[in-house]
């Protein structure tokens, strides 16, 4: 039987920046997903924004939950936040979750601290703040994970409902704020924060509620878009950091970061949205679908290498 910490997790990490700190942001984080690539146990990442861009959520995919709580303590991550500090209005929060969580299109992460011996009271309280919840327009679910031996020593919670306007109506509510009074006494620490689609893929969502994406499906896509990208760097970005004269190995790592900023928040949203009929199939229709999509990503695999084939063959000083 497997515990907690071999089971799938994902560090889910919380932010509030400053105005114009956008880009800097972009840049630091590009720099830390490119320092887990190598990493065995590392699955993916996904970066959402919220509607005013302030707030993103960043979410590391992990193997075991065990490798999420290394990670989350370890020094890469501390030394992200201390470098993105200047750019921050607030610590940013981290917790492991154990499970994807079901999203609207409107979501909240709420993080408590438990006072000792408290528990019980507070997971009585949660479900009574569930029941609240339910009454109001447009409430999706709401997931609510204790705390984890090991991994995680906070409770938390995700609220989700279809709209912005719905969480706002019941995040004012004086239900709301009557439970949240009456909590004060029982929590060392409460934390809310927003993250609409935070745990939404990079992949569209299914058809009538089929199973998600096989990993080779989602690898498929990934190499799909991600050649051609690597191919036109080859022909651009390589001929730039050789006259420049940088060092192979910067000019290697600015190339992936080129390539992982186009194909993660452009390529890959874009195709799996297109192949989301392959991705995530109806379960009547799966067999066929994936057999359909397979043999449309392997000619785009093939149409891609010849066309990139004869540009080297016409062009031969395109290649460094």
């Amino acid at each position: 039987m497997s515990t907690s910490a071999e089971i799938p997790a994902s560090v889910v990490t919380q932010f509030r920046l400053r105005s114009g700190a956008s880009r800097e942001f972009s840049r630091l984080l590009g720099d830390l997903n490119a320092s887990l690539v190598s990493q065995a146990d590392f699955l993916g990442s996904e970066m959402h924004l919220d509607s005013s861009g302030g707030s993103p959520t960043a979410v590391w995919h992990f193997a075991t939950a065990q490798s999420a709580k290394s990670w989350m303590t370890g020094a890469p991550l501390a030394d992200f936040a201390r470098a993105l500090d200047p750019y921050s209005t607030s610590e940013p929060v981290s917790n492991v979750l154990l499970e994807p969580a079901e999203s609207g299109k409107a979501s909240t992460v709420i993080t408590t601290r438990v006072l000792p011996d408290n528990d019980a009271w507070f997971a009585d309280w949660q479900g009574r703040m569930g029941a609240a919840q339910q009454q109001f327009p447009g409430y999706v679910g709401q997931r609510v994970q204790a705390p984890v031996a090991g991994v995680n020593a906070d409770w938390v919670a995700i609220v989700a409902f279809d709209s912005e306007d719905n969480l706002k109506r019941w995040e004012a509510s004086p239900e709301r704020q009557s439970l949240i009074q009456e909590s004060v006494p029982h929590i060392d620490r409460y934390d809310v924060r927003p993250a609409t689609s935070a745990f939404e893929s990079w992949f569209a969502k299914d058809e009538g509620g089929a199973k998600p994406p096989a990993a080779w499906k989602l690898s498929a896509i990934v190499l799909l878009v991600l050649y051609p990208i690597v191919m036109l760097e080859v022909f651009t970005l390589n001929h730039v950091t050789k006259a420049l004269d940088l060092e192979p190995a910067l000019g290697i790592f600015i190339g992936n970061a080129v390539s992982v900023a186009i194909t993660g928040f452009l390529l890959i949203p874009w195709a799996s949205s297109l192949l989301n009929w392959w991705l995530v199939p109806p379960e009547a229709l799966a067999r066929k679908r994936t057999q359909q999509g397979a043999a449309l990503v392997v000619a785009l695999y093939a149409v891609s290498v010849i066309v990139f084939a004869v540009i080297i063959t016409r062009f031969p000083a395109l290649l460094p």
